[in-house]
């Protein structure tokens, strides 16, 4: 096992981000405990969420009482998991225990994970399993696992994963750790994964920056075509897949050996750094396209024939240096595998499986080299054509979201094309360019379930509807105005209606259809009549369901808008 590094440094940097998120949060949800701030730091930094979904996936009890004025003692149990996120896109629910310690640094640098954390997993897990909502724990996680229930019967299988987050540096002690994950393993089998977010992990996330990638390969023979024309640059050529593997690993000396042995490429792990570019997310052997390249690549007789059965990998950057016309070694500067993610880490995959096999195969390789990166954007969009996935980061240096950003640096704001951009700001005047965009989603385009459950169609294939020529700041103001009025008239009312957690762009919607000629800074004034159709749908299908009704399922989808005739309303008034 690797020795744990416990860094002082990363331990006051992670304090400092949770006095942050103190300052930002505190007076807004009624806490004065860095361990709630430290979940909002988590949920927001490691798992990507907005403000209002992490907000929406805390189920602990000490948070939960604040928001609702509730009483410990009505439901004291929160069974262990303080936060459930249920991707639906991913199909994925993780389970998040944390523990945050304000002991300071000599007190918890040799403290492990509290194992009583265990049987309450264990616990929560079988009531998940068992199809069990737990009676006596929180109305919140009583919801949450109800949801978790209704998507299931709607056909969708999750995997569960466990995390277990905390500001020390050790998780479970190993005999712990073994007996439970076997335990695991014995009851759930693949179903349920276990993970440690700590220091180091944290701290990683926190400081991790694009690394410049250089590596070195020998093109074979000529088989190659280079074109050069408007300060752009192409090099087309056949690629041994070893050489591939090696100049995306994680080993600087290794990418630039060429004659590095089996073993040590084998060794070696994939960087991811050289794919921050990529707008492909691999997941490990899921879909049918990576479990077909492994398998291609360790078939006897396909192998071979891999370079006409792949589509190969795109490269871009910074510069290409090379001599000579045939057997010649080839050194790239500031590599990104902007296509082909899926390709080298199923090949790797591979490769670690059977060595022996990778003499013959090869594939297409394209390497671009640029400096510009708005080409290198294009480049990385249309190389992806087949499937309409993207990537927020790649969509950052779109020229319309830096001519978004400066216009609204004129009115004060910060428009944050990548997430956290402006974090030393005011949070009140940093837009959230994936937060507008739900919003858009559904104000404008009328796309309810699509704004809060199918995030990964907003820098993808709605991008141009969402983000062109004729946005303007004033746009975006009169969105993330509106919204952040919403916001604040749920905190005002979530005792009394705490559904309106779920409902923001429900409500964001009707107020739109309401609105005949309001002028934008007065939309807000439209929020009774529009909480008036909200409730009026949630009482029919409350009636309609019974104990299938959940406020969560009911928020998660485009049911709403089934109301419209029945509600006397048009989305063309």
């Amino acid at each position: 096992m690797a020795e744990i590094i416990k860094s002082f440094q990363d331990y006051t940097l992670i304090e400092s981000y949770v006095n942050k998120y103190l300052q930002d949060y505190g007076r807004k949800y009624k806490f004065t405990e860095p361990s709630m701030a430290f979940l909002f730091f988590v949920l927001e930094r490691i798992f990507n969420l907005q403000e209002d979904e992490s907000y929406t996936s805390i189920t602990d009890t000490n948070f939960i009482t604040r928001q609702n004025d509730y009483k410990k003692t009505d439901f004291p149990h929160d069974k262990g998991i303080d936060s459930i996120i249920i991707d639906e896109e991913e199909k994925t629910v993780h389970l998040l225990n944390f523990k945050y310690y304000k002991s300071g640094f000599e007190k918890i640098k040799n403290k492990q994970f509290e194992s009583s954390e265990i049987p309450k997993i264990k616990d929560i897990l079988k009531d998940i399993f068992e199809r069990t909502i737990p009676e006596n724990a929180n109305p919140i996680l009583q919801e949450r696992i109800k949801e978790i229930f209704l998507l299931q019967d709607k056909n969708i299988r999750f995997t569960f994963k466990v995390h277990f987050v905390s500001n020390l540096y050790k998780g479970f002690t190993e005999d712990e750790e073994r007996v439970f994950k076997n335990s695991l393993y014995d009851d759930y089998k693949s179903d349920v994964e276990i993970n440690y977010i700590l220091v180091p992990q944290i701290s990683e996330k926190l400081t991790e920056k694009k690394e410049t990638i250089n590596g070195r390969f020998r093109v074979e023979g000529k088989n190659f075509f280079e074109k050069s024309e408007y300060g752009y640059r192409a090099l087309i050529f056949e690629m041994s897949a070893k050489d591939l593997i090696r100049i995306t690993s994680n080993d600087d000396g290794l990418r630039d050996n060429l004659d590095a042995e089996d073993s040590e490429i084998k060794n070696a792990e994939i960087n991811e750094n050289a794919f921050e570019d990529n707008v492909r997310v691999y997941l490990k052997q899921r879909s049918n396209i990576n479990k077909n390249i492994k398998k291609t690549a360790l078939d006897e007789d396909e192998s071979s024939k891999f370079f006409y059965f792949n589509n190969g990998v795109t490269i871009t950057c910074n510069e290409i240096d090379y001599q000579g016309k045939s057997n010649f070694p080839v050194k790239l500067l500031g590599l990104q595998v902007v296509n082909g993610s899926q390709t080298i880490h199923s090949l790797k995959e591979a490769f670690n499986e059977s060595v022996e096999d990778f003499e013959d195969i090869s594939l297409l390789c394209r390497v671009y080299e640029t400096k510009d990166p708005i080409f290198k954007s294009k480049i990385a969009e249309y190389t992806n054509n087949q499937n309409p996935v993207t990537n927020r980061d790649v969509r950052s240096i779109d020229i319309i979201q830096i001519k978004l950003e400066k216009e609204l640096q004129a009115y004060g704001y910060y428009y944050e094309r990548k997430k956290n951009q402006y974090e030393a700001q005011s949070k009140d005047k940093r837009i959230d360019s994936e937060k507008f965009a739900q919003a858009y989603l559904a104000y404008y385009l009328n796309m309810l379930g699509e704004a809060k459950n199918k995030k990964s169609i907003i820098f993808s294939n709605k991008y141009s509807e969402i983000f062109n020529d004729l946005l303007t700041a004033e746009d975006i103001l009169l969105i993330f105005n509106l919204y952040q009025d919403i916001e604040n008239k749920k905190l005002e009312l979530k005792g009394e209606k705490p559904y309106l957690t779920h409902a923001t762009y429900y409500i964001m919607y009707f107020i739109k259809i309401l609105n005949k000629d309001t002028k934008s800074d007065e939309l807000i004034s439209l929020y009774d009549e529009a909480l008036q159709d909200i409730e009026y749908i949630r009482n029919k299908e409350k009636s309609i369901l019974n104990d299938d009704f959940s406020d969560a399922v009911l928020f998660r989808g485009n049911t709403p808008k089934t109301y419209l005739s029945e509600l006397g309303r048009s989305i063309n008034e």
